[in-house]
């Protein structure tokens, strides 16, 4: 049997760098034309998935390079986002006294940037129905449960305050950033709110009232003392008039009173006539 002709080592190589050339073109078209650049917006992170397993080091907005087929990346905004718990999604919770209040509101929240991936590998993309939605409902229910309805229905700001204490720490373990809550509604029983309102309207009337009777206290003492004062100005003027002041305070006005610019004669009473003992010449000009 005839053996094959075998090709030469040397010739075999160098058919090898002939192609070579083209063999790496190919490849470099394949890799352009299956899309290994991703760019990563402003407000977003990267997730970057190689063969479905998540890379922890978050890829930063611009342009970035995987390795097409091989991995892919998942953008996550870290911009602030706002969750509604309204309606359907509205929670109810019993208050101190066992009455149900049903709370509206809204949730303005942030990833950490630098936990993007955490958050992924640990709850996905669904992490506000799976981070958010049960922190605020336990929140709510905790804070209520300690306020009356009373209190509830009158202090909103409190239980704002109260609910962003405990939210933030909660939140800050699942490495997301509360930025505020915002209480859209708090429903309480129809008959408990016309009950306090009757209780408050009765209260704002008793003030008043408190308000006008302290009113007419300090009238009548302003009067008192305002009458003492007269009084006591009568009695020590009274006690002054002496027959020798009058006298002198009588000739003092008379003086004044001739000193004047259009005065030439002067009356002086006397019991009851009136009689003229000063004629004053004419010297003005």
């Amino acid at each position: 049997m005839d053996k094959i002709p075998q090709m030469p080592q040397k010739e075999k190589v160098s058919n090898f760098f002939k192609i070579f050339p083209v063999i790496f073109v190919f490849l470099i078209l394949l890799f352009l034309l299956a899309n290994p650049f991703v760019i990563i917006p402003s407000g977003y992170v990267g997730v970057k998935l190689t063969l479905g397993k998540a890379d922890k080091e978050e890829l930063h907005p611009g342009l970035n390079i995987v390795i097409p087929i091989v991995q892919k990346v998942v953008k996550m905004s870290v911009r602030t986002h706002s969750y509604d718990l309204r309606g359907a999604n509205s929670i109810n919770s019993l208050s101190k006294d066992g009455l149900t209040i049903n709370t509206e509101l809204t949730v303005l929240y942030k990833i950490m940037s630098d936990k993007a991936a955490e958050i992924y590998i640990e709850y996905g993309l669904e992490y506000e129905d799976k981070i958010i939605k049960p922190v605020i409902r336990s929140a709510v229910r905790d804070v209520i449960a300690k306020l009356d309805s009373s209190q509830v229905y009158q202090e909103r700001d409190v239980i704002q305050k109260k609910l962003m204490e405990k939210v933030s720490k909660e939140l800050e373990k699942r490495y997301i950033l509360l930025d505020e809550i915002l209480i859209r509604d708090i429903k309480l029983p129809k008959r408990v709110v016309e009950a306090i309102e009757q209780k408050r309207r009765a209260y704002e009337e008793a003030e008043k009232m408190k308000f006008l009777v302290e009113k007419e206290k300090l009238e009548a003492e302003r009067k008192r003392v305002e009458a003492k004062g007269i009084a006591d100005a009568n009695k020590i003027i009274a006690g002054s008039l002496t027959k020798e002041y009058l006298q002198w305070k009588f000739i003092e006005n008379i003086k004044s009173y001739a000193e004047g610019d259009n005065n030439t004669v002067i009356l002086i009473p006397y019991d009851t006539e009136m009689t003229p003992i000063i004629n004053l010449p004419n010297t003005r000009k």
